[in-house]
């Protein structure tokens, strides 16, 4: 446990202590985008902005675990692997389960933050009713809807290519927010883009947390469809290091029996 609370101290200051704007990026777009659309792009009685600002508040907090998955988780651990920190804990005794854990509790820990901002924001300006017991669910509803895009987030950081890997990020993030409707009613989208959305997990989390701030019970398809897709996220991630460990091997070994021998 106290190997496992070093590197949970070491990771937090490195992610936040020593880059605050990656904080405030995480947090602060999300929140923008909560303003802009309930504050300023919108009109109607008072009670229907409210009732609107209530459940477009579950759509930034899902947007926010977007943005820390496929771009900061993403792009952290592609940094550890191309200066070579996951290639140095390997070769420790403790190997990288550490390393792993750590970065997914901090991400937890950030997504559960983030969310509790968007909570606050929604009850000072937008006058959003909320009890303790219902921010609690936001919270953990938030934190499992999560896991499939966080194991998203590790499967992309993989790729070699800083570039590739920002290109890809916005290529997933952005239209993903939108064919799944959390920045605009799905319902205005062709029927066969609503067919796709229905299923993807940013959609699935969404329809969650509105179901659950409206007081109606939680679908169980829902659920079964947010496990359905971490578990396809592992597999395929374990899949992908299983061939680039055995992809390395090759080479290693085939660069290996090429060297000529030192007479």
């Amino acid at each position: 446990m106290k190997k496992f609370l070093n590197q949970l101290k070491f990771d937090g200051k490195r992610l936040f202590l020593r880059n605050p704007q990656y904080l405030f990026f995480v947090l602060a777009m999300p929140i923008g985008f909560y303003i802009l659309f309930t504050k300023v792009m919108t009109m109607g009685s008072t009670s229907e902005m409210v009732t609107f600002a209530r459940s477009y508040m579950g759509s930034m907090i899902v947007y926010s675990i977007v943005i820390g998955a496929l771009f900061s988780l993403a792009a952290l651990m592609q940094h550890d692997r191309q200066v070579g920190l996951v290639q140095t804990l390997r070769l420790t005794p403790n190997g990288t389960k550490y390393y792993y854990a750590s970065l997914l509790t901090l991400m937890g820990l950030l997504n559960a933050l983030s969310a509790l901002a968007i909570m606050l924001v929604a009850v000072i300006v937008n006058h959003v009713a909320l009890s303790v017991g219902t921010g609690l669910g936001v919270l953990i509803i938030a934190v499992l809807g999560s896991i499939p895009l966080m194991t998203l987030g590790v499967l992309y950081s993989r790729i070699q290519s800083v570039e590739l890997l920002n290109v890809l990020s916005n290529l997933t993030s952005f239209p993903l927010a939108i064919i799944s409707g959390l920045w605009w009613p799905l319902s205005l989208l062709p029927n066969w883009v609503q067919a796709i959305g229905k299923v993807t997990p940013t959609y699935l989390t969404n329809h969650l947390l509105t179901r659950f701030l409206a007081g109606n019970a939680l679908p169980t398809r829902d659920m079964m469809g947010i496990a359905g897709w971490a578990v396809g996220m592992l597999i395929l991630l374990f899949a992908l290091t299983a061939w680039q460990n055995k992809t390395k091997v090759v080479i290693h070994r085939g660069s290996t029996q090429e060297t000529p021998s030192v007479q």
